[in-house]
Order: structure tokens, then sequence, then C-alpha cells
């Protein structure tokens, strides 16, 4: 459900109730987004004529609240998928008013849908997707394998666990895959360290009668008593 930073605010019908809000809210760290929709409904509102006269009153500086303001162009619906307005920072803003300045608001929006609807959370994938049009690098998640009790079989444990179970024949189709490339590069090294086992015999310099010499410095302090 959508929620309107304006429904927060305290009934507001003067500018001593508004200096009290505003104050309540600086107090209680309110975001900038919501700073801005209080400062643009109070204007709305006419209880300040202009910004410059509502930045004097509430003791803030006018390019503050233009900044602010600014931000209340970016709709509810994006502000919810970044995962509410305390996440919309001046950058974070300033790349979604960019955005919406390039393609269009209903444009913009259709993008942060569709970021949603794929499953991306994470404010930079959504902003990587919706933004720029890459798909976002997905990141490797932590996952363990461990010897089982029984000592015959491996126990696989994987965070997210919830996202794949509706996809365990893939997840089963990967996993064989990853043993068989596993088994490949073992009995690969396993070649490879016979090729240089064999390699350092033949380099080691021969004794006359054909054999080998140990090339091993005598260690010190054993000499016949």
């Amino acid at each position: 459900m959508n929620t309107d930073p304006k429904d927060t605010f305290k009934p507001v019908s003067n500018r001593v109730a508004a200096r009290e809000a505003h104050r309540d809210m600086r107090a209680s760290g309110a975001s900038h987004y919501e700073l801005g929709s209080f400062y643009k409904d109070m204007l709305t509102r006419r209880l300040w004529s202009s910004q410059s006269d509502l930045a004097k009153s509430l003791g803030v500086s006018e390019s503050t609240v233009s900044r602010v303001i600014a931000l209340t162009r970016i709709p509810t619906e994006v502000v919810e998928a970044m995962g509410g307005a305390r996440h919309i920072s001046f950058r974070i803003g300033g790349l979604l008013l960019n955005a919406i300045d390039r393609i269009g608001t209903a444009m913009f929006v259709s993008r942060v849908r569709e970021a949603v609807g794929m499953g991306y959370a994470a404010v930079d994938d959504i902003l990587e997707f919706a933004i720029f049009d890459r798909i976002p690098k997905v990141t490797p998640t932590t996952a363990r394998v461990r010897l089982a009790r029984d000592k015959r079989s491996l126990r696989v444990e994987i965070p997210d666990l919830d996202e794949l179970l509706p996809h365990l024949a893939t997840l089963e189709t990967c996993f064989l895959t990853a043993l068989d490339m596993a088994s490949r590069r073992l009995t690969h090294e396993r070649i490879m360290a016979g090729h240089s086992a064999r390699s350092r015999l033949r380099a080691a310099p021969s004794s006359p009668d054909g054999r080998t010499e140990n090339t091993t410095p005598p260690r010190k302090g054993l000499g016949r008593r």
C-alpha cells in the first residue's frame, strides 16, 4: 500500500503549529523526502508565500528547502521500491530525477515496476536496471558444503534457500555439473603433479653408476662420535 508522507504530518493550520511540527520532524530524524513533502505542503496551504520566507521562518537554508522539495517529484511508488523515504538521499534522489527528466515519469515508474517484478530489492540493483538499463551483476551467495554425520554424504548450507526451492530440478542439474567440473579439475591437477615429479627426476644430476645422486646437503652436528 502506498503511503504519502503528508499522511504522517500533524494537523497544521497556522505557522505556530507548522514550526512545532517541523521541530518534531527534525528531532525524530525525518528524511529529506519527508521534509520536502512537508515544506511543499506548507507552501500549498499558503502558510508561507515563498520558499525563501518559509526557510527564514523555519531556520533552514533556502537551498536546502529547494533541494528537498525537488525530491518530491519522485513518485511515491518509486520511493517505496527503494525501501522507503529514508533511502532517498540527495545522491540517489538526483539519479532518480535525472532519469525521470530523461525518459519521463511514466516510463521510469514502469522500469522500476519491472525491476521489482524481476526480484531486485537492493537500491543499487534497482538503480542499475531502471536508470542505466543494465542487468545487475549477481552477488554470489555465501554457501557452505560440509561432510554429513554419516561421513558418506555432503550437506549444503544456503542462506537464501527459499528463493531456490521452486527450482530444485535446475539446482540439481547445476550441482551435478559443478561436481563433474570439480572431478575433472582434480584429475587434471593429479596428472600435472605427476608430470612435474617426473620432470624433476629427469633434471636431477646422476652418479657415474647411473643412480640419481642425493643432492641434499648433510645436516650439521651428526658426525661420528
